[in-house]
């Protein structure tokens, strides 16, 4: 599940990095890129400040279409030298765009134009879908210790796939003690009730997957449950 607190940074991350190879979509020598991004990258590495250097490479990346850079997905082939070229992995496949609407995550994917005989559509198709926190998971679980260095954080200390719970802490009953009701009764503090809330909505989900309940059904109980969670 998505933590609310780390959801925009989160959010942050998986722009500056490919959706596919997880790889960060700026490069020194990035051949999509004008030179111009190559050399704010460049400028970007140079700063010591982490938050500050995010932004910056961020800038030198922020209108990236395809994993390497630019918007031709084959620009690392069609070079003319036979000089080796210094890549970092990129995969060359679409980056989509990638937004937070409430507590969910949001993929959309562009379709490339059909330029065949028929003429089929001179419009780029649009495909929505949700991001689930496992999905997220993936992606930042597959970013290098080099890459997590470059985008301000340290992997000894703060992995990015950290920020998505897979487990969640429950604190003492100290910091959510039983009030008295009088002299007989008890009532429970709030995070009490949330935290059993969350329990029993976590049941019912894996309930729901171990009998084969159909997809969008699962993604609505998980919603419910992101929900308390974030509550």
């Amino acid at each position: 599940m998505f933590h609310i607190g780390f959801i925009k940074t989160v959010l942050s991350i998986m722009r500056y990095v490919h959706f596919i190879c997880s790889k960060i979509l700026a490069d020194e020598v990035s051949l999509g890129f004008t030179q111009e991004d190559n050399n704010k990258f460049k400028q970007a590495l140079k700063i010591r400040n982490p938050k500050n250097r995010l932004r910056r490479i961020y800038d030198a990346c922020k209108s990236t279409k395809f994993c390497g850079g630019g918007d031709d997905p084959c620009i690392q082939e069609q070079q003319d030298t036979d000089e080796p070229v210094k890549k970092r992995g990129c995969c060359g496949s679409m980056q989509p765009n990638i937004i937070v609407d409430g507590m969910k995550m949001v993929v959309e994917f562009k379709a490339p134009k059909e330029n065949d005989d028929k003429e089929k559509s001179s419009e780029p198709v649009e495909r929505k879908q949700i991001l689930s926190a496992e999905r997220v998971l993936e992606v930042l679980k597959r970013i290098g210790d080099e890459d997590c260095l470059l985008l301000g954080l340290n992997p000894k200390f703060a992995r990015p796939d950290w920020m998505i719970l897979q487990v969640l802490p429950i604190p003492p009953p100290p910091v959510r003690p039983s009030v008295m009701m009088g002299t007989s009764s008890r009532s429970e503090d709030d995070l009490t009730h949330q935290l059993a809330m969350i329990t029993r909505h976590n049941k019912n989900l894996r309930r729901q997957e171990r009998n084969g309940t159909p997809a969008h059904i699962i993604t609505e109980f998980a919603q419910l449950l992101q929900f308390h969670i974030a509550t």
